[in-house]
């Protein structure tokens, strides 16, 4: 086994990989919320053949890529609508999926259905307190409030409260879902509530934590990083033809 071609190749494997996760944050930068994925790089062999690993070879000599998700703060904006919602910290709002499972978000961009419940932009349940989805009275006319501990009142009669959650170590804790949601591995290591000194903001919406600069300069950096596995290649394969060639050749008399 020639060891340069193959860490070459896995080099420009992780290269297009590392592509792919910047081109990602980039196509999702202007959805609320989202939570940017960045590379971790390793040589360390007992990643190899992990499932989010971009090397499988087992070469101990080959760069390797895995992706965690950024869970820092995005900025917060105003958006003007009552059922836009944005959560000053780490906590997250709880979704009710298709298959009855629940989900985790930090996209407060909701609406109101005709029966009044309250739903994410692609029509999933938002859940309140308890599990119950979150349904407004509206029959009713006056102006709806969210505060700061997620409850919702209508002309200061409640009408029920945001199901919130927070982990101590959501890294750990959580894995991509659908919708860029994400679902627990273990669901007690959600814990209701929000964590202390984090807050609800009615009428705002977090904004994408990833820096369009900054996936930029990544998107270039990554674009080098497979020519120069590309290059690396081409002289392993350069010099074994040369070496070819010299052996071929027969002693002059």
């Amino acid at each position: 086994m020639n060891v340069g071609l193959y860490s070459g190749a896995a080099g420009m494997r992780v290269g297009q990989d590392y592509q792919t996760l910047v081109s990602e944050n980039l196509s999702l930068q202007n959805v609320p919320g989202h939570r940017r994925s960045v590379p971790v790089f390793t040589t360390d062999a007992s990643q190899a053949g992990t499932p989010n690993s971009s090397n499988t070879s087992g070469n101990p000599a080959a760069v390797r890529m895995t992706r965690v998700f950024d869970f820092s703060q995005g900025s917060l904006e105003p958006s003007g609508s009552p059922y836009h919602v944005a959560i000053q910290g780490q906590g997250f709002f709880q979704v009710r999926e298709a298959d009855g499972s629940t989900s985790y978000t930090r996209n407060g961009a909701f609406s109101l259905s005709p029966q009044g419940q309250l739903l994410t932009t692609d029509g999933a349940t938002v859940l309140g307190q308890g599990g119950a989805p979150v349904t407004i009275d509206t029959s009713k006319v006056g102006t709806v409030n969210i505060a700061a501990d997620g409850s919702i009142s209508m002309d200061k009669t409640q009408e029920g409260s945001l199901g919130l959650a927070h982990f101590d170590n959501p890294s750990a804790s959580l894995q991509p879902g659908a919708f860029g949601r994400f679902i627990s591995h273990n669901p007690s290591d959600a814990k209701e509530g929000l964590a202390a000194n984090d807050h609800v903001i009615q009428g705002s919406l977090e904004q994408s934590n990833g820096n369009p600069v900054e996936q930029m300069a990544d998107m270039i950096q990554a674009v080098r990083l497979y020519e120069a596995n590309q290059k690396s290649i081409q002289a392993v394969d350069d010099n074994q033809n040369q070496l070819i060639t010299n052996l071929g050749q027969r002693p002059q008399a």
